[in-house]
């Protein structure tokens, strides 16, 4: 009960915790009313159950300074102050703060909002190239430019932040002043190292102005973190300037300038014998090409050529075992002709002898006298014809073997050798097949051809002495393929025989 009186003593009313400041780094919270006489000061008395209202963007920090701890609400929050959302209050509140009964803390607002930057001008300081042969030729350099930074929503780099710049109000400006200084030492620092870091020559830092910003930012988080617990997000150069009245520079630029004509001179000399290069190595390619295209006909020549040689050979070879064919075919003709004369002739001198036999066997049994011995006669008569038909069937016999014979050497392709004087008739004939060349072949061959319907009498031919191609069926040498079978002569049919 009197507590609740004591609370109804110092107003009854909650505070309304909250940072509406825009232009502030860290800000301290401060009750809106006058100090009670149990009340240490309004500047550390805080109500139980107050409301608590963090904007996005921002932190708010409970300082308990006489235990030593702190609680950090990052935005957005709105709520009120209970031990479920501050941990470290619930360990140190006990029921005698029940009922809206103040605690000791300071709280402190810090900006994190992103994005805030700070403008820098770093005036000119000198520079010295890495390469020792410019060594001599110091060049002063002045930066111009801008660093975004902020302040990440960690508990422990928030904590860091109010022990670097101490817990009392402090804004954007006084920020940038107290920034400023060791930004300009920090850009001179790596600026002055970057030659000799990088191997970036002093007088290009205006043609890489794009690649300074990220190299300098690279190189000042950490100092700029470790000093002020603020982390710097981006660094962008604006302008790189050269003292241009120094000798330094008025020398470097006359000896770089020469320098850049030469390496200009040595480019356009380098580009000028790429393309004589180039240039001779395709004339070079032309000529092997060409050189192959020749020398490709050339073979193709050269095996046209021979396969004319080969197929005159063929042809000439073919001719010749031909005319060989047709003499041993003649040479056995006339053999076979002079033997079956022969025998003719044997067998008529055997018939002679037999038909003297025959007139001799009148006289057998006369006993020696001069009449006519009739039973002789008629055994002569036997005899003579039985002698008479056995010459008959002999004569026969012959007549049927000169016919075999001549049938016989016709059927094995033998031919009666070539009427003097007639023009020989050819025997190898070459055809055009599919626009292809074919051969040689014979007329055999050809024949064969016809009758499995390969060709037609259209087919083109040609042969060796013919001037130019032409159809087969209107080359002499063919025209017996094409010609239409004779009628079978009609067989003769004796009358009926007498009865």
């Amino acid at each position: 009960m009197g507590l609740f009186n004591h609370n109804k003593g110092n107003g009854g009313l909650m505070d309304q915790i909250r940072c509406d400041e825009s232009d502030y780094l860290i800000w301290k919270w401060r009750p809106n009313r006058e100090a009670g006489p149990d009340e240490q000061g309004r500047s550390t008395s805080v109500r139980w159950g107050s409301n608590l209202r963090v904007k996005p963007g921002q932190a708010a920090v409970f300082l308990y300074k006489n235990q030593g701890s702190y609680d950090v609400m990052f935005g957005p929050f709105d709520d009120k102050i209970e031990t479920k959302n501050f941990p470290v209050l619930a360990s140190i509140v006990g029921l005698a703060y029940a009922g809206g009964t103040p605690f000791q803390a300071e709280i402190y607002f810090i900006n994190l909002a992103k994005g805030m930057e700070l403008p820098f001008t770093v005036p000119f300081f000198r520079v010295i190239p890495a390469e020792p042969e410019y060594r001599v030729y110091d060049v002063q350099v002045a930066i111009k430019g801008a660093i975004t930074f902020e302040v990440p929503a960690d508990a422990n780099i928030v904590k860091y932040l109010l022990e670097s710049w101490g817990t009392k109000d402090t804004g954007l400006e006084e920020v940038n002043s107290k920034m400023k200084t060791l930004v300009t030492q920090e850009v001179k620092r790596v600026v002055t190292s970057a030659p000799k870091d990088t191997g970036i020559f002093i007088m290009h830092f205006n043609s890489l102005i794009g690649e300074m910003g990220p190299y300098i930012l690279k190189n000042i988080q950490d100092p700029i973190a470790h000093r002020f617990g603020i982390f710097a997000t981006s660094v962008l150069i604006e302008d790189i300037r050269y003292d241009e009245e120094t000798t330094g520079y008025q020398n470097l630029k006359r000896i770089t300038e020469e320098q850049a004509q030469m390496f200009n001179l040595e480019n356009e000399k380098n580009a000028l014998l790429s393309y004589e290069i180039q240039r001779q190595t395709m004339a070079t390619d032309a000529n092997v090409r060409n050189m192959n295209v020749t020398r490709m006909a050339e073979i193709q020549m050269e095996h046209a050529e021979d396969m004319a040689a080969r197929m005159r050979e063929e042809s000439q070879f073919a001719q010749h075992k031909q005319s060989e064919q047709a003499a041993i075919q003649s040479e056995l003709a006339s053999q076979t002709a002079y033997m079956g004369a022969h025998a003719l002739n044997r067998q008529t001198e055997v018939l002679k002898e037999g038909m003297g036999s025959l007139g001799n066997m009148a006289n057998v049994g006369t006993g020696g006298g001069g009449g006519m011995n009739p039973a002789g006669m008629m055994v002569g008569m036997m005899m003579g014809g039985a002698m008479g038909n056995q010459a008959a069937q002999m004569m026969g016999t012959m007549g049927q073997t000169m016919q075999q014979g001549m049938a016989s050497a016709q059927q094995g392709g033998m031919t009666p050798p070539p009427i003097p004087g007639a023009p020989a008739q050819p025997t190898v004939f070459f055809l055009a097949l599919n626009g292809q060349q074919y051969g040689p072949c014979d007329a055999n061959t050809i024949a064969t051809m016809l009758q499995s319907g390969q060709i037609t009498g259209e087919t083109m031919g040609w042969y060796n002495g013919l001037p130019s191609w032409q159809p087969i069926n209107t080359i002499p040498a063919l025209a017996m393929l094409f010609q239409q079978p004779s009628a079978p002569a009609t067989p003769i049919v004796p009358p009926p025989i007498p009865s």
